[in-house]
């Protein structure tokens, strides 16, 4: 719409003049590079989103790495002993181990004894005994323990990692969203100048032809070779800007080797991706919601809040006595009868029962007293989290509900001052106004032409920061 309204302007300067002379092309011309394939690139080579997907691995790594506390091991261990030709003893064990996400184990062990001197209690059948067993905490460890405390705090971690990927690479992209617009803006603005600066010019050449013929007087030469050097003067500045606005995009390009690369010459920003959508009364509790369940700061904090509670739950079961209960079968390798034959489990097993506890559970009480204060800590942390979030998603909300309201009222603008400056030019040509005011009504178009461009460049921040406090990035691209 903005490059027809540059057109329209060289169109309407061209009947200033008796001759048909076309004013200096304009810089509108290039290779789009749309918003949404500019976000492509970023979220495939930029270095920051490969460490924010590194930070999700770790953590899936340390979840890995937690649930080995619940790898079957097995052991195996060879003793003997041999002097003056006479095997005193010769013991060979093996066990298997299975850990239980209950908390329980399960065993299944062989053992060997052979040799003329051993300790009583190791003499097994002359193949070997085999036992299976479950042993059993009673008291601590019950409900939870080391390694189940771990997997919840590991997964917990792996949900903050998570979060913590998102947040970094929305904040990735919240940046690059506002560089864009910048981006676009500038462009326009060195369009728009590109344009006036074309059309001044051809203005002044039609002024000096109706001065030498005794249409216009000499001192319209003057106002229009001055308005000519201002718009040259806003061209430079708008060059400028451009320029430094270019190198901010192409800082955040990157191939997939690793190595930054440079924005193409002629690539240029558009509205492709970037339409100004508003955000009606009906999705504002549905976007709030979104923005309660997926923050990514939010996210964390839950999962900070689940590793407290796992936590928490772990100190409390300090508060009881360490007791557990052990439980085997006997049985010879190479007897026939079942081995879980209950006559001859009867007289061939081993139990046994552990009990430890302090007397006045100092330490653990503390433990306890300091979980709970952390867990109160992280709860009041979410509960001002979340009010922070929602003011934030209101007012991104407010702010693309404004931006479109402002758009259309641009556009309205930007037509009425060009419907004021073609009566002017008509006026002008009926020798009813000067050239000054011609000027200013012109001066007027560009000036909303400009506004116009700013607001439609402040869309792509508005966006993201609706990304941002949602969570969701692709409301980067479909806010609706």
């Amino acid at each position: 719409m903005l490059v027809a309204l540059a057109l329209s302007l060289s169109v309407a300067g061209a009947r200033t003049a008796s001759a048909q002379t076309e004013p200096a092309k304009l810089d509108t011309l290039g290779t789009p590079f749309t918003f949404p394939a500019f976000l492509d690139v970023i979220l495939a080579n930029h270095p920051v989103a490969t460490q924010a997907r590194l930070v999700a691995d770790q953590a899936r790594s340390d979840l890995r790495t937690a649930w080995g506390a619940f790898d079957p091991t097995i052991t195996a261990s060879w003793d003997q002993k041999t002097f003056g030709g006479t095997q005193y003893y010769n013991y060979f064990d093996a066990e298997l181990k299975i850990p239980l996400p209950i908390g329980a184990d399960v065993t299944v062990a062989f053992d060997r004894t052979m040799g003329r001197y051993f300790n009583p209690d190791r003499r097994t059948a002359s193949n070997g005994t085999v036992d299976v067993g479950i042993s059993i905490p009673l008291g601590q460890r019950i409900l939870t323990d080391e390694r189940r405390n771990a997997l919840q705090q590991a997964r917990a971690a792996r949900d903050a990692g998570e979060a913590d990927r998102t947040g970094i690479v929305n904040k990735l992209l919240f940046s690059a969203a506002k560089d864009y617009g910048v981006w676009y803006e500038s462009w326009r603005r060195r369009v728009i100048a590109q344009g006036g600066e074309a059309l001044a010019e051809f203005r002044l050449q039609a002024v000096r032809r109706r001065v030498s013929n005794g249409e216009s007087a000499p001192i319209d030469t003057i106002e229009a070779l001055l308005e000519l050097q201002r718009r040259q003067v806003t061209r430079f500045e708008t060059e400028a800007s451009f320029y430094v606005a270019s190198l901010d995009v192409t800082s955040y390009l990157w191939d997939d080797a690793g190595r930054p690369v440079p924005l193409p010459g002629d690539a240029t920003p558009v509205l492709v991706g970037l339409e100004s959508v508003g955000i009606d009364s009906t999705r504002l509790e549905a976007l709030l919601d979104l923005a309660t369940r997926r923050n990514p700061d939010l996210l964390k904090v839950q999962a900070r809040i689940k590793q407290a509670e796992a936590q928490r739950l772990f100190n409390t079961q300090a508060l009881l006595p360490l007791a557990e209960a052990k439980l085997a079968g006997l049985g010879s390798s190479d007897r026939e009868q079942s081995f879980f034959d209950g006559e001859r489990l009867d007289d061939n097993y081993k139990a046994g029962l552990s009990i430890k506890s302090p007397l006045l559970f100092l330490k653990e009480t503390g433990r306890f007293a300091s979980s709970g204060q952390r867990l109160e800590f992280q709860r009041v942390e979410r509960d001002r989290l979340r009010r922070e979030v929602e003011f934030d998603a209101r007012a991104a909300i407010f702010d693309l509900f404004n931006l479109e309201r402002l758009r259309q009222r641009q556009v309205a603008n930007v037509r009425n001052a060009s419907l004021l400056r073609d009566a002017e030019q008509v006026r002008y040509e009926n020798g009813e106004s000067t050239l000054l005011i011609l000027n200013l009504r012109e001066r007027l178009v560009l000036d909303e032409a400009v506004k116009l461009a700013a607001v439609e460049a402040k869309v792509a921040g508005a966006r993201a920061a609706l990304a941002v406090a949602t969570g969701d990035r692709t409301l980067l691209l479909k806010p609706n």
